[in-house]
């Protein structure tokens, strides 16, 4: 008699363990489709835009920002985070495009978007929207470059040289614009020498400093004037 009480025993013992996995499965199952449905719909939230178009197919080179492919890429889009996203900015018309599978290739609604960041070599871009308001001195999609005590920014964007190709076509070419900010006035610095100039109650240290550690600063790389304002910024700290 103990043979088939332990048989019956042991097959109650799997089929209670059978029942609980195939629970767990199901309930797994749900959770992932729920899951996969509602970033589907958070997705959807994206494409509140216009659908984009190619004006300029006929332009020597691309109005794209760092290159003509898409980058992957982070939007803060209405208060809300959607990463992994592809994505090209447009630095002509100042438009971020959202290529999305099966979708239209959509200009995000500039009205929502907060910022965005994009990867591309070894350095990163935080672009925020600075707005449209005429008086101040920044507006539309900018990267924040730096952000203490000061801060500094630069506008990028491309403009259409007529006929420069070769006298027959036009061409794309790609300029920017730094702005710093300083107590809370922010101001166009067009070279280092605007740089130091605004920075002038610490002239001498920060060109100490550079010298030391022999860093050097250009306009056509915005991104060294970044230890400029890092080192300004922990003088005043001190």
């Amino acid at each position: 008699m103990r043979k088939p009480a332990l048989y019956y025993l042991t097959s109650t013992f799997f089929l209670i363990l059978f029942l609980s996995l195939s629970s767990e499965s199901v309930n797994a199952s749900k959770a992932f489709a729920n899951s996969t449905e509602q970033d589907t719909v958070d997705i959807h939230a994206l494409l509140n835009g216009r659908i984009w178009l190619n004006h300029f197919s006929k332009v020597t080179g691309d109005q794209f920002f760092l290159t003509d492919k898409y980058i992957t890429g982070s939007v803060t889009f209405n208060g809300r985070r959607f990463d992994n996203l592809n994505l090209k900015y447009d630095i002509y018309s100042d438009e971020l495009l959202l290529s999305i599978e099966s979708h239209p290739v959509i200009l995000l609604n500039k009205e929502m978007t907060d910022s965005f960041s994009l990867g591309f070599g070894n350095r990163s871009y935080h672009i925020i929207n600075a707005g449209t308001d005429t008086m101040s001195a920044l507006k539309g999609y900018v990267n924040l470059l730096y952000k203490g005590p000061s801060a500094l920014y630069v506008k990028y964007k491309k403009i259409i040289q007529p006929q420069a190709d070769e006298g027959k076509y036009d061409l794309f070419y790609q300029e920017h614009v730094v702005f710093l900010r300083k107590g809370s006035g922010i101001v166009p610095v067009n070279g280092k020498r605007k740089l130091f100039k605004l920075l002038g109650d610490k002239k001498k240290e920060i060109r100490d400093y550079l010298k030391k550690a022999g860093i050097k600063v250009s306009q056509k790389d915005p991104f060294t004037y970044i230890p400029v304002l890092q080192f300004y910024d922990d003088i005043l700290k001190q």
